[in-house]
């Protein structure tokens, strides 16, 4: 789920602010890993769990787009 749909849910829970923090943290802590493997050269994409079970051919889509678009990116710099 998208984060600024789910704060609020979590702000009227249980334990609200636990879990804010926690995802909090996460978001962070994914941040920082995206930046590292973006500065090795790597395309990151992430999905949720929940949401390649769902949408799984969804999901290959995406992937399947992205690799094609570094590949054209790949081609047009060599030509």
């Amino acid at each position: 789920k998208d984060w600024e749909v789910l704060k609020p849910r979590l702000e009227k829970s249980n334990n609200s602010e636990y879990w804010i923090n926690k995802i909090s943290r996460n978001r962070e802590h994914d941040d920082e890993v995206n930046k590292q493997l973006l500065f090795l050269g790597w395309t990151v994409i992430r999905f949720w769990g929940t949401e390649i079970k769902k949408n799984t051919d969804e999901c290959v889509k995406v992937v399947e787009e992205t690799v094609f678009q570094i590949m054209l990116g790949e081609n047009e710099i060599t030509d």
